[in-house]
């Protein structure tokens, strides 16, 4: 039965504090439910509206009125329907990939669910994250991920020393800087792991020093944009290095 104490927990995921506490998160929208329940992934609890009910009769899910679902969801126009989800426990990363995405301090939850989004389009299964990257269970992260979140492999790591062993294991570090190789001119199949930085600061410098590939992506003769938008950098690259890969088995 839905309280108000039911009511209020689940609003309070929302704030980081309350999902490390309870260790749930919320998942909103018909299309990442039903992602969300061909995964893995533990719910605990299914809302939707009655109209929502009504659209969707496949879809098993306790009832609850149009104002229970606006008290509960994080967004200005629910979707009608909500889940609240356990954060499941951290996955060891694989060894065995040619290609691997860390991320370096991505703030702004958009991008950073983006780029996971990105990633698994391009064929790689472990994104790895600075410890002072955003949250994954952040519901913007969350939604911008539209699924990926549930079938690819998250972790935050201290990434100085993660890509000091990466290095040691003999694989190479890409990093994205505004200096470096054009992109657009590799020869060789790329293996290793690409670095994307910061929107605001790139790639810092104690993460620079483990980077043994710098590469760029060229800009048109008299353009004055002083970068690109991290999840925008992270596309092109992936899109070129991971075609670039598939062409050269």
């Amino acid at each position: 039965m839905l309280t108000k104490n039911v009511i209020k927990q689940v609003k309070s995921l929302q704030q980081q504090k309350h999902r490390k506490e309870l260790g749930l998160f919320v998942v909103e929208g018909r299309k990442m439910v039903e992602e969300l329940l061909l995964s893995d992934f533990r719910t605990e609890n299914l809302f939707a509206t009655e109209a929502f009910l009504a659209l969707n009769p496949t879809i098993k899910a306790e009832a609850v009125s149009e104002v229970q679902m606006q008290q509960m969801s994080g967004q200005d126009t629910p979707p009608g329907i909500l889940a609240v989800v356990h954060i499941p426990p951290a996955k060891p990363l694989s060894s065995d990939l040619p290609l691997t995405l860390a991320l370096d301090r991505i703030a702004n939850p958009g991008n950073m669910g983006t780029l996971i989004r990105t990633a698994e389009w391009f064929g790689l299964r472990d994104v790895v994250c600075s410890t002072d990257c955003v949250e994954l269970w952040n519901p913007k992260v969350i939604q911008a991920t539209m699924g990926s979140v549930f079938r690819i492999n998250v972790a935050y790591a201290d990434l100085p020393s993660f890509l000091s062993s990466q290095k040691q294991s003999g694989k190479a570090v890409y990093g994205a800087l505004l200096e470096g190789e054009n992109l657009f001119e590799m020869k060789e199949k790329p293996e290793g792991i690409i670095v994307i930085g910061s929107e605001s600061h790139g790639i810092r410098s104690e993460v620079r020093a483990h980077i043994t590939r710098p590469i760029t992506i060229p800009r048109a003769g008299g353009s004055v944009t002083e970068s690109l938008n991290a999840a925008v950098a992270g596309g092109i690259i992936l899109s070129h290095l991971a075609r670039f890969s598939n062409r050269h088995p």
